[in-house]
């Protein structure tokens, strides 16, 4: 909040005047705490009161900090949210919406506890009203645009190749799909979010990689064919690539499973020969997930062999 010493020269800084001259200090139950305009004529006033609620007739001036910009998800779409730790609270809120076009409905913020609506901080699609929904379990109706904080979102974006999926644990669910496929890249294919439930595709969130398009695969028996590549929840723990020198090897406790190879091992540069994890049982190879030197190809060791200085192993850094 703006200090009473700082209110005349922000709020003027956003066309407030001074009534009589004078800031007008008062102890009021229904303004804004803080610097605040009235809206008619928008006189400069500071409210003393910390408990005071806005009845919706006046203008708060706050504060604008560089790193809370907000990030509007591009296309109104059914269940789409915020990914989980990237909402607006009720107060950041107006702020963070006017910053992407949003507007006070008839001056007002409207707010409720809506079961059709994305939970959290969101614009109404048609005339961009700014809404704020207290209901965690709102499920967005697909006429609504949340209101997100940017932040990092960890997608890891697989590389092409046969039967390439993300482990169903990496899995993002559809109505984080968009988030997602957008932070590595993602386009909406004209406008529109494809969802469907192809054979040759795999399960869940994934790209085109020949435009980009992101796709929501609902088939759980859907092998991917080749051509796509899967977006999945990037590992929890950092992943650490040893250098490619005779018997360098995980530990017992470092070692990631056949199934986590692939994003654990594309987290650090590796690539998919021929479009597959080459998995097999190899006396010169370390055990376990692990890098060709030469280019990078990704393999699973199955039995407990020994490098020979030609392969990097993939383990759980610690």
């Amino acid at each position: 909040q703006i200090s009473e010493e700082d209110c005349v020269e922000a709020a003027q800084s956003v066309g407030g005047t001074l009534r009589h001259n004078q800031l007008i200090v008062g102890d009021w139950g229904r303004t804004p705490q803080g610097c605040f305009l009235q809206t008619y004529d928008k006189a400069i006033h500071f409210n003393t009161n910390p408990d005071a609620v806005n009845n919706g007739m006046f203008e708060p001036i706050c504060i604008v900090q560089a790193e809370e910009a907000a990030y509007l998800i591009p296309h109104r779409y059914h269940g789409t949210k915020c990914i989980p730790g990237h909402n607006f609270s009720r107060n950041e809120c107006i702020i963070a919406a006017k910053s992407l076009g949003g507007r006070l409905r008839n001056r007002r913020f409207i707010t409720g506890n809506w079961a059709s609506t994305p939970s959290g901080c969101f614009l109404e699609g048609g005339d961009k009203a700014i809404h704020f929904s207290t209901n965690p379990n709102g499920v967005n109706a697909g006429y609504f645009q949340p209101v997100c904080k940017p932040g990092e979102i960890k997608a890891t974006l697989l590389p092409r190749g046969e039967d390439s999926k993300c482990a169903d644990e990496h899995e993002y669910p559809e109505d984080e799909c968009i988030a997602a496929g957008s932070a590595v890249g993602g386009t909406l294919r004209n406008g529109a979010f494809l969802i469907g439930s192809w054979s040759t595709t795999p399960h869940g969130c994934f790209l085109d990689p020949s435009d980009n398009a992101i796709h929501y695969g609902h088939n759980r028996n859907g092998v991917n064919m080749g051509v796509f590549q899967p977006i999945c929840k990037s590992m929890a723990t950092e992943v650490n690539l040893l250098p490619a020198e005779a018997d360098f090897t995980c530990t017992e406790e470092q070692h990631f499973s056949e199934d986590d190879c692939i994003i654990a091992a594309a987290s650090v540069g590796g690539v998919l020969r021929g479009g597959y994890l080459i998995a097999g049982s190899w006396d010169h190879a370390p055990p376990g997930c692990f890098i060709e030197a030469g280019d990078k190809a990704i393999h699973f060791n199955r039995i407990d062999g020994s490098n020979n200085g030609a392969f990097q192993s993939v383990c759980l850094d610690g």
